[in-house]
């Protein structure tokens, strides 16, 4: 009987420190340029509201006019609610400012949003100070 909770035990320790490593990994910003930050001028074409991360997806069109799609990972629903924002706060057509570090994926991690206009929304991860686009 002793053998198989000491058995349990092990087994379970086991799976935790293995599933530990999973979630680390899962919070890595290793494949973004953090060395890069790049504005982002374009047009919001989905605002994903899930968890376990919220995805700002924009489009971006580059000296020639072609026009790419942006993909921008933000914190979980919840953080980006105590931050201000909502499932709402972004809306197809909306002009934004995104500030990024690029990955190698296409991905971005997005650092700041502003409006069209430059008035700041989200500054790193906080939401901005002055109210705009809590309420949006």
């Amino acid at each position: 009987m002793r053998t198989q909770k000491v058995l349990a035990v092990a087994v379970f320790v086991s799976l935790f420190s293995m599933l530990g490593g999973l979630v680390s990994a899962h919070h890595s910003t290793a494949g973004y340029d953090k060395a890069k930050t790049v504005p982002l001028k374009g047009t919001v074409s989905e605002w994903i509201w899930r968890n376990p991360h919220c995805i700002l997806v924009w489009d971006v069109k580059d000296a020639n006019g072609k026009v790419q799609r942006w993909y921008g990972e933000m914190q979980s629903p919840i953080s980006n609610t105590g931050m201000g924002l909502n499932r709402n706060s972004f809306k197809p057509g909306d002009e934004l400012i995104v500030t990024v570090n690029p990955g190698a994926n296409g991905q971005a991690l997005v650092l700041t949003i502003a409006d069209g206009q430059g008035k700041m929304i989200l500054e790193r991860g906080r939401f901005a100070e002055d109210g705009a686009g809590g309420n949006r």
